[in-house]
């Protein structure tokens, strides 16, 4: 489970306001408490420091930071239940607010480190008023509170798994778990955006790959593509990029490539698609280059890497009357 910076701090921040404003309204109607004003007054301290949890300085700390806080929380209950008359079990409910915020920002177990200071926090004040009738109910309240903390915990945690697995398909190509177009088009313009220059997209489709599928069968094509996959991802610099736009092409970004490394780079792409070749049916790979520098914006850099690649391909075919198995057909334009 991974919890945004502040809005476990905006989380707290909103149970204290909650608690504070359920407290003060109640101070209003018939109760057990005979002076309203200390109530009042703790009511108002929660208030505040519930308020200063919306402070920016917990945009910057972890969520864990947050439970510094928790002994101040358990504290003011503790307090509310100190002043609040004869009625022992009217601050309950405020425990179980603390619990859920842990169960839903915090992962697991850390409702059970909690509960020993829950308990003080309960049965202190009941004990000081001669309560010992109400005080053995910590006996179940407080594991009540700890096992619906552990509860939301654990479903905090498989709600966000889930979420990031469908973020992560959402993104990604299924069958080589590559980014995919949208993906990479949304990284390239990243890096363009950041002002960062000497970035060269390559767009590269493989020659030779429906003999594959025609042959061995698709099954054979898919395995095919996954090694593809392996050999450009291990061939690329750390920081590059490899995508799967779709059927048999591949996109790259990379980053920092000096002019006289692109011959070096695409014999090393060259060399990586015949390496994961098929015994009998070598496949080969025309290859687009266009330099994100020379672009107005990354899907024209990219419409030329493609149309630079269907150059290589069509000059490899009228050479040699069709694409030939492993082939190495590259074009490089400008725009």
């Amino acid at each position: 489970m991974t919890t945004r910076p502040g809005a476990a701090a905006r989380g707290l921040g909103l149970v204290g306001l909650l608690s504070s404003a359920l407290v003060l309204v109640s101070t209003f109607f018939p109760s057990a408490v005979d002076d309203t004003a200390p109530v009042r007054a703790v009511a108002v301290a929660a208030g505040v420091v519930a308020a200063c949890m919306y402070l920016p300085v917990w945009r910057r700390l972890s969520a864990r930071a947050t439970l510094a806080m928790v002994p101040a929380a358990l504290g003011l209950i503790a307090v509310h239940n100190s002043v609040g008359g004869d009625d022992p079990y009217r601050y309950g409910v405020f425990f179980l607010l603390v619990f859920v915020w842990i169960g839903v920002h915090h992962p697991r177990w850390t409702s059970l480190s909690v509960g020993p200071l829950a308990l003080v926090a309960y049965t202190v004040p009941l004990l000081l008023h001669h309560h010992p009738d109400a005080a053995w109910t910590a006996v179940y309240a407080v594991p009540v509170f700890v096992v619906v903390g552990e509860v939301i915990a654990a479903r905090s945690r498989a709600l966000g798994l889930a979420n990031a697995e469908l973020r992560r398909l959402a993104h990604t190509d299924p069958l080589t778990g590559l980014l995919d177009r949208r993906a990479f088009t949304t990284s390239v313009e990243r890096v363009r955006a950041a002002g960062e220059t000497g970035a060269l997209v390559a767009f590269l489709d493989l020659d030779g790959f429906k003999p594959v599928n025609d042959t061995l069968g698709h099954a054979a094509g898919d395995a095919l593509l996954l090694r593809i996959s392996a050999y450009l991802v291990s061939d690329v610099r750390s920081g590059d990029l490899v995508a799967r736009l779709g059927g048999d092409e591949f996109g790259l970004l990379l980053r920092g490539a000096a002019g006289d490394e692109d011959a070096s780079v695409l014999d090393r792409l060259s060399a990586a698609v015949a390496e994961a070749s098929p015994p009998g049916l070598p496949v080969g790979v025309s290859v687009g280059l266009a330099r994100l520098d020379d672009h107005p914006d990354v899907d024209a850099a990219l419409r030329t890497a493609d149309e630079a690649m269907y150059a290589a391909k069509r000059s490899t075919r009228a050479r040699a009357g069709s694409a030939p198995a492993g082939s190495r057909a590259v074009q490089h334009l400008t725009g």
